[in-house]
């Protein structure tokens, strides 16, 4: 990683012939390290906090778990419903989202528990992401649908104020938008929290805009071709949208129309980016603005520089891309595979991966497993202070001593009664 960018490109492919998802350095195309094992599906990949990459393989009922300063993948078996479609975990990795088909599994990380499952579409769904904040997520499915959902109101167990008494253990989104009429290929979210924008993509040619504070849509824009990829600045002033033709829609919102349905050619400065020749799968901006990594089926991912719309790299990999994404390095990801102490292989998660579990009751009591590093710590304090009691007490009650100022203390105890009884019964007559 060159000292002037801080960020790191991760990607991954369909083939899984050489590694499941490499890093690498965006300004030199260096490759800096790998996770093994398999494949990951289109929209799964995803982090636990800073500790954990988690992904679903394509065919299989369960997920690839990585210690994020390990290549290889971890031995713990994490089974799901059924083959996921979409996955994601909150931001700070408290909880996971799971789609299998039409149905989102809401599971909590540190007990592996099945805390609801959700089902307003009726396709399955193709996309899953959560707001930065982490309090709403956003689903996206084949039924062209566009849900808006409170974490809160999904995890509730009793009436929260606003909410109908019905809708516990029934939850409902906060948001439909139904705009799109073919399957929704892809979504994005801008930074802000609630305050954050929705930009969806989808088969039917359109690129969407929706507020999450007052569910209205803000801009709906048309194009030529079936839209299969969509990514935003962080500041919500540029939206790249890939197509399948391979080509790269670039929508400026310095200036946007009056109007909420147009046409790609009146959005004023917009260009084209070409060079890919298949369609582009994933798309993903640098933190400053300043690059763009695509993605495409023709097995390849380029850089290109923004202000000029060149590409400056291009990055072979073995199989259609399904996982592309920019982002700053936690601690220990450039040491997977091991290394001196001095590259970071000391490092140690802080929290640890659990099982999922197939099912919950209800009406099962909340628990929360508490790890810490000082627990052997404390049993052995405990068990020491278990055996100094009983026997400081036999000590205690076997001397002499005390037993005899023990009933010096009663005798005066009984004394002081009588005597204060005897005055408040004069004073009464």
């Amino acid at each position: 990683m060159s000292g002037k960018n801080c960020e790191v490109l991760l990607t991954g492919d369909s083939s899984g012939q050489m590694y499941n998802l490499a890093v690498w350095d965006p300004d030199t195309g260096t490759f800096l390290s790998s996770f093994k094992g398999g494949s990951s599906a289109p929209h799964t990949c995803t982090f636990v906090g800073n500790d954990y990459i988690l992904s679903a393989p394509p065919e299989k009922p369960l997920l690839n778990a990585w210690q994020i300063n390990r290549n290889e993948q971890m031995s713990l078996r994490m089974f799901t419903p059924g083959k996921v479609n979409a996955m994601t975990t909150s931001p700070r990795g408290h909880y996971i989202l799971i789609a299998v088909q039409e149905q989102i599994s809401v599971y909590q990380m540190s007990t592996g528990r099945l805390w609801c499952v959700v089902s307003s579409h009726y396709q399955p769904v193709t996309c899953l992401t959560f707001t930065s904040d982490g309090s709403h997520f956003i689903s996206a499915g084949a039924d062209g649908q566009v849900l808006c959902w409170s974490l809160a109101t999904v995890l509730s167990r009793r009436t929260l104020p606003g909410l109908p008494s019905g809708q516990v253990g029934k939850p409902e989104p906060k948001w439909s938008w139904r705009e799109h009429a073919l399957p929704v290929t892809d979504i994005a979210i801008t930074a802000g929290g609630l305050q954050g924008k929705v930009f969806s993509v989808s088969q039917d040619q359109t690129c969407k805009a929706y507020c999450i504070v007052s569910g209205q849509i803000l801009l709906s824009v048309a194009f030529k071709i079936g839209l299969t990829a969509v990514t935003t600045s962080i500041n919500c002033d540029l939206v790249c949208v890939g197509a399948e033709n391979g080509d790269i829609f670039q929508l400026s919102l310095r200036s946007p129309p009056r109007t909420v349905a147009v046409t790609s050619e009146n959005m004023g400065e917009s260009s084209t980016l070409k060079g890919h020749k298949s369609a582009i799968t994933a798309l993903s901006l640098s933190l400053d603005g300043s690059q763009l990594a695509s993605g495409s089926s023709d097995k390849s991912v380029k850089l290109w520089h923004m202000k000029s719309g060149q590409c400056v790299r291009t990055i072979e990999h073995k199989g259609a891309i399904t996982c592309l994404q920019y982002l700053i390095p936690p601690p220990g990801l450039l040491a997977a595979g091991g290394g001196p102490p001095s590259s970071g292989s000391s490092w140690q998660p802080a929290r640890k991966l659990v099982p999922l579990l197939k099912g919950s009751d209800p009406n099962e009591a909340f628990k929360v497993n508490l790890l810490s590093k000082e627990d052997k710590a404390i049993e052995r304090y405990q068990s020491r202070q278990d055996e100094v009691l009983p026997s400081q007490m036999q000590e205690s009650t076997s001397n002499p001593e005390n037993e005899g100022k023990l009933k010096e203390l009663m005798e005066i105890n009984h004394e002081l009664y009588t005597f204060s009884l005897k005055h408040i019964l004069q004073k009464s007559v």
